[in-house]
């Protein structure tokens, strides 16, 4: 019987050292790979490829923050206001129709919320599109914003995000049907992804402002957005390498940059057949129909975004004093924005 005994009590004496071992890797990280799913990745996406993506997400934000900061100190305030996000996003009126995509639904959210409580809805607290539109109005002397409030550009990049995860759902069953849905739930706002909520409010106390409440939920929706271009690019990754696999013509295509992480090139194998006739051997779609993102391939989206980025220099961008010992972080385009 004592025998027997040992065997149970030394799981017990692990459990917590397990505990707090997951514990330090982040409470957010199982948020994150939940987030990389619900983009277009695997099931269980790659551990170390989803801490990549964090820190990425983060130098993302702490850059949008630090610009933000520069907005709102020009207006000699301490409070980031969602008019100081709008005016750093004014040259892309797609990603302004996006974002306010997403406040209308939020608006609509608030509003069906009142009504259930029995709440009159006049209040014009929760009519953040209005608000936004009212900015708009003031900076836009083309109309080019104000058509993006009334969503009247065609988003190809959002179209064929819907085609892809429309595409994955068609093949899935029930079970893994509600698992995708659980993971689209996810996201950087509320109860879920402390890790980037605390991180949030050590680049405020950092930057010794404060943020109000439309303002948060807006930088939890462009690190939302930052990861899942991000992801689209990474599968851009994978599809050029799917693609060049099998073409015998991709041997003969000027090398566009060499990465000695990541073999980008790749020359066709070519098999005999029977008459003597040599075909290229194609991929199979099971060598990477369900394999998780790679650290390589993170590598080497990251790759791509520098080599296409225009190092914009910040020396004639008049920032205000308090600014100038802030650095922002190194050269890699603000997706969200």
């Amino acid at each position: 019987m004592s025998g027997g005994a040992q065997p149970q009590q030394q799981p017990v004496q692990q459990q917590p050292q397990q505990v707090q071992a997951q514990a330090q890797l982040g409470q957010g990280l199982t948020d994150t790979q939940q987030m990389m799913y619900a983009f277009g990745d695997s099931r269980r996406p790659n551990l170390e490829s989803a801490k990549m993506v964090e820190q990425i997400v983060l130098s993302q934000l702490r850059s949008i923050l630090h610009l933000a900061t520069a907005v709102a100190a020009q207006r000699s305030s301490d409070i980031l206001i969602v008019e100081d996000i709008l005016f750093l996003m004014r040259r892309n009126p797609i990603k302004i129709q996006r974002l306010i995509r997403y406040l209308r639904a939020k608006d609509k959210v608030n509003e069906l919320s009142m009504i259930e409580k029995g709440e009159p809805v006049q209040d014009r607290r929760f009519h953040s599109v209005t608000r936004c539109r009212a900015f708009l109005s003031k900076i836009d002397d083309t109309g080019v914003l104000l058509a993006a409030c009334d969503q009247e550009y065609s988003d190809e990049n959002y179209l064929e995000r819907l085609m892809r995860l429309d595409r994955m759902t068609r093949v899935m069953d029930e079970k893994r049907y509600l698992e995708f849905c659980r993971a689209r739930a996810v996201s950087f706002k509320g109860k879920y992804s402390q890790w980037f909520q605390n991180a949030l409010q050590e680049v405020v106390d950092t930057l010794d402002i404060k943020l109000e409440k439309l303002t948060n939920d807006v930088i939890c929706y462009l690190a939302y957005e930052t990861l899942g271009q991000f992801m689209e690019l990474c599968l851009v990754v994978r599809r050029d390498y799917v693609s060049n696999t099998g073409d015998s013509l991709s041997r003969l295509q000027p090398i566009q940059a060499v990465n000695p992480a990541y073999p980008s090139i790749s020359l066709p194998v070519r098999e005999k057949q029977a008459g003597g006739q040599q075909q290229p051997q194609q991929p199979k779609k099971s060598d990477f129909v369900g394999t998780a993102i790679t650290p390589a391939e993170v590598r080497e989206a990251v790759r791509r975004l520098q080599l296409g980025t225009r190092v914009k220099s910040f020396s004639s961008t008049k920032f205000p004093r308090e600014m100038a010992a802030l650095q922002l972080e190194p050269d890699l385009p603000l997706l969200a924005i």
